[in-house]
């Protein structure tokens, strides 16, 4: 089967709880291996409870620059992850027409957070409002693109928890429309107060690891990291030689606007946006393997989700990556695609770190073992506050 919207990725790199690289992330996902503790050290809460966190591991970034944010560092560490996969450096792709596409949310939202509270406390200092004007004359895709001398489009999508997947998305649009040669694009995001503490405010956190589409579910566990993929036309692929990881075929987005947290409890926006994609990317139900859910393991989340699944996708396996990595926020749908892509090409399917048991009401059951895979098609999806629902279809290395 060939298609003639598919956009290949030449490469691309991951950091999370789960590990350093894109193996050694699904290795992790595959063993339930993860970096589960509670934020000492990086977050202040005054909440009698503490809520473990799904954290990069402090070793990873040890060498990070004093003047680079967190979500700054996990992006750019996946980034040249990404170009090592491809062999080449970025100063190979100077007389192309390169973009910059990323996805996060508290980055570009609350990263001012302790500025705002020196404000308030009427402490706020010179070095305050230094910070504060570069921060707003740099916002994170500029900031990356200036990092690798890229002359190209740049922008940061702030969809909340679907950022990621719409700045893939956005970047496969880029490139079927000629405006870019190759899209640098993906997700970061760093866990600060305003998020832990926004969670357990809107009471969806739970104290034990999250269980996606478990009936025993009890709510959510942060986490934080980074995904990017390099993507290209065909021509800068054939020109470099450049690898192949996979393609992106298919991209949907649908705004329900139904509540500014909850999502729609039909999810009529997620089953617009998974129609959108489908249709896109000319995949056929038979020939898809998978659904990497967004299943952050709330109430609401889980159940939206089945019923839009069981509406626009019957009978196929449903795997819930969260109750490995932990729900990444902005950066969540940039490392689901990529650990996507990773079981495509292992051919092996993970289990839903979690689950345990059976929710009547949800008519759906997620993967509960390792499983061997023929199908080469894969979905992503990620729902967000605001009413914003993303999916994006993908192909294996070998579909072309």
């Amino acid at each position: 089967m060939t298609f003639s919207n598919q956009v290949p990725v030449a490469g691309m790199g991951c950091l999370c709880a789960c590990g350093n690289t894109v193996a050694n992330a699904f290795n992790g996902v595959l063993n339930a291996d993860a970096h589960f503790v509670l934020p000492t050290g990086r977050v202040t809460s005054t909440y009698t409870n503490k809520y473990p966190v799904f954290l990069v591991p402090p070793r990873e970034y040890k060498d990070k620059p004093a003047d680079m944010t967190f979500s700054q560092f996990f992006f750019i560490e996946a980034a040249k992850q990404a170009f090592a996969q491809t062999g080449i450096s970025p100063q190979q792709l100077d007389s192309k027409r390169v973009g910059v596409i990323i996805g996060a949310s508290v980055h570009p939202s609350f990263h001012c957070f302790p500025i705002y509270r020196h404000w308030k406390e009427g402490k706020l200092s010179t070095q305050d409002i230094a910070e504060l004007k570069k921060y707003l004359a740099t916002p994170l895709a500029q900031w990356v693109s200036n990092y690798f001398h890229f002359e190209g489009p740049f922008q940061t999508v702030v969809t909340a928890c679907a950022s990621g997947t719409d700045a893939i998305g956005l970047a496969k649009n880029w490139i079927e429309t000629g405006l870019c040669d190759a899209v640098l694009c993906g997700g970061t995001d760093e866990i600060t107060e305003s998020p832990y503490d926004g969670f357990i405010r809107l009471l969806v956190s739970t104290p034990q690891r999250c269980r996606p589409f478990c009936k025993t579910r009890q709510g959510i566990n942060i986490g934080e990291g980074a995904a990017a993929l390099l993507l290209t036309n065909q021509k800068t692929a054939q020109q470099l030689k450049l690898p192949c990881q996979g393609y992106v075929l298919g991209y949907g987005n649908a705004c329900d606007g139904f509540h500014p947290t909850a999502p729609d409890p039909q999810g009529i926006g997620l089953q617009k946006a998974l129609s959108f994609a489908l249709k896109e990317s000319g995949v056929q139900l038979q020939d898809i393997a998978f659904i990497n859910a967004h299943g952050t393991a709330s109430q609401a989340n889980d159940s939206a989700e089945s019923i839009a699944f069981n509406t626009i996708l019957p009978h196929i396996p449903v795997w819930g990556s969260k109750g490995a990595t932990g729900h990444t926020l902005g950066a969540a749908g940039a490392i689901e695609a990529v650990l996507s892509l990773q079981a495509l090409n292992k051919r092996l399917l993970p289990a839903t770190v979690g689950f345990t048991t059976p929710d009547e009401k949800l008519k759906l059951i997620p993967t509960i073992q390792h499983t061997a895979i023929e199908k080469r098609y894969a979905v992503s999806d990620s729902l967000a506050f605001g009413g914003c629902n993303a999916a994006i279809v993908l192909g294996a290395s070998d579909v072309a």
